[in-house]
């Protein structure tokens, strides 16, 4: 499996650039133009019967978005890059977040009910994508989220509330939630 590309960008497609690694050029298809010459792409590697694939990204948020999105019953490669085509991972998430359905469809061959399906399987999974690279790029099964969820907040809320409070590892689940309702003005009743 190949995880990531560093070289020089020697060819441009439409929708894929072609980079020398010490003499050997690969066919990577990217959903936009990486800025410079000289790049490291991060990967995912698809392997079909009757064709093999190599999909870039300029950074790890974006393949793990890009990852999320193909897990999806429907989302294939193409429709994945189709939709980081046309946005950034951090407005992705947004759409998908807040339920912008209308966003998701802007892009080429990807239909109402495929936007929608997207919101349904990915909006308990993913609260933001950081594109200034602090924090956390994507909430993905992170217990402080999913208990504000529980308590009323909606996944964007608490992904907000969760902006300020220590990240996950680093304080319990109960120091997080205690943190971000705070934070947020909320505040749990406890009894006694």
């Amino acid at each position: 499996m190949i995880a990531s590309v560093r070289g020089s960008v020697i060819a441009r497609g439409a929708d894929h650039v072609v980079v020398d690694v010490r003499g050997l050029g690969y066919k990577v298809f990217v959903p936009r133009y990486p800025a410079g010459d000289e790049i490291l792409l991060h990967t995912h590697q698809v392997i079909r019967e009757d064709a093999q694939a190599l999909y870039g990204f300029e950074t790890p948020e974006e393949l793990a978005l890009f990852e999320m999105l193909i897990g999806v019953s429907g989302v294939g490669p193409k429709a994945a890059m189709a939709i980081l085509s046309v946005a950034r991972p951090s407005e992705v998430a947004a759409a998908i977040a807040s339920g912008d359905a209308a966003a998701l469809a802007r892009a080429p061959g990807v239909g109402k009910k495929t936007a929608e399906r997207l919101i349904v399987d990915l909006r308990s999974k993913i609260g933001k994508v950081s594109s200034d690279g602090a924090g956390p790029p994507l909430v993905m099964d992170d217990e402080a989220h999913a208990a504000l969820v529980a308590l009323g907040y909606t996944t964007a809320e608490a992904a907000n509330a969760l902006r300020g409070v220590p990240v996950k590892g680093r304080a319990s689940t109960e120091e997080r939630v205690s943190a971000a309702l705070r934070a947020s003005g909320r505040a749990l009743v406890a009894g006694g």
